[in-house]
């Protein structure tokens, strides 16, 4: 049977003049059901493609981009910022973390709308308000507004296994929206606001989590030698004052759409 995609609009935050926008593509039945008989019926999975409004610019994970209109530039970023034609919007635009190595986004600058490629999983919509935010590596799609992109070296499980090399991040930092994506829909997310409390998750379950908390990994009870991959006899403990999010139905999502790398 052949379907026709419609588009309506999921979900949409605004903020200083810039909006994302999450449009869900729905498929319908291009014939119509047969009167007198019993059909079945599976539809295709639900498409999900996010718009970014912007008077400004935008900046997207690199090969997240599907088409765009307006008076836009484009132009790859390196983690050292340099890049030319864009002058000043490029500067600091993505920032290098201390081990100097290189990490690309695309960046536009100018007024216009952006799309990106249309996926299965579900869009995360979000507001930085002069703070930064470290992200599931994996789960960064876009932002809009004064935020700049730059990388947190997570030593987490390093640490606790005596590894020097720690886990490479996104870190979003300033003022803005962002958009994450995730096998888990976004009302099933729960934005734990800690103050000058802890937090301790025994899984793969948080997707960001704003830098102001002090982030650490410790030995769980399931045992005293677990596996730095899988995070097998760790937990992930956050400390402080802050904002976390928090997806406890993952596990129940695990396989449909493949998970986001966890933190």
């Amino acid at each position: 049977m052949e379907f026709t995609w419609t588009a309506t609009t999921e979900r949409e935050l605004s903020a200083q003049g810039q909006k994302l926008e999450v449009l869900e593509y729905s498929a319908h039945p291009m014939e119509a059901p047969v009167q007198g008989y019993m059909q079945g019926l599976t539809r295709p999975s639900r498409w999900r493609q996010l718009a970014i409004h912007t008077t400004t610019g935008a900046t997207l994970e690199a090969g997240a981009l599907q088409y765009l209109r307006g008076n836009l530039e484009m132009q790859a970023v390196s983690a050292s910022g340099s890049g030319g034609g864009l002058g000043g919007f490029l500067r600091g635009a993505v920032t290098a973390a201390a081990t100097g190595e290189g990490m690309y986004k695309t960046a536009l600058k100018g007024q216009g709308v952006v799309y990106t490629e249309p996926t299965r999983l579900h869009l995360l919509l979000g507001e930085l308000r002069g703070e930064s935010l470290i992200v599931d590596d994996g789960a960064f799609v876009a932002c809009v507004g004064d935020i700049s992109v730059g990388r947190h070296v997570n030593q987490g499980f390093a640490q606790m296994v005596g590894s020097g090399e720690g886990r490479v991040q996104p870190k979003l930092t300033g003022s803005g929206l962002f958009a994450l994506q995730s096998p888990v829909p976004p009302e099933e997310f729960q934005l734990l606001e800690l103050q000058n409390d802890v937090l301790k998750v025994d899984g793969n379950l948080v997707i960001a989590y704003t830098d102001s908390l002090q982030f650490s990994v410790e030995r769980s009870s399931r045992g005293l030698i677990g596996s730095a991959k899988t995070g097998e006899g760790f937990i992930q403990a956050f400390r402080g004052t802050g904002r976390v999010w928090l997806c406890p139905t993952l596990p129940l999502h695990a396989g449909s759409l493949g998970a986001v790398t966890s933190l």
